[in-house]
């Protein structure tokens, strides 16, 4: 099995999730910083609402090493969600 690409000093993996999952995301990311790897998470980012908080989302997902969307029966089930913005700018970020 080939060695996964290295995480980029300095650049986050950003973990996006729906809020019902913050609990699940909050384990994947201690897991992930166990191995050594930087997490950023919105609920730790120190955000508070409106422009501030989205322009950080989309700076964070501008600059992430890797993007980390948690699929899950919560994302499945809504339509709409911030989460689904967040994975749309990052898939719009791979283009």
């Amino acid at each position: 099995m080939p060695d996964s690409p290295p995480v980029i000093a300095g650049r986050a993996v950003f973990v996006s999730y729906a809020r019902e999952d913050s609990a699940s995301a909050q384990r994947i990311a201690e897991a992930l910083r166990t191995g050594g790897v930087e997490v950023w998470l919105d609920q730790e980012g120190g955000l508070g609402g409106g422009d501030a908080w989205d322009r950080k989302i989309r700076e964070q997902i501008n600059g992430c090493s890797l993007f980390v969307p948690i699929i899950s029966a919560n994302t499945q089930a809504r339509k709409e969600g911030y989460f689904r913005l967040e994975w749309h700018l990052a898939e719009e970020r791979v283009r």
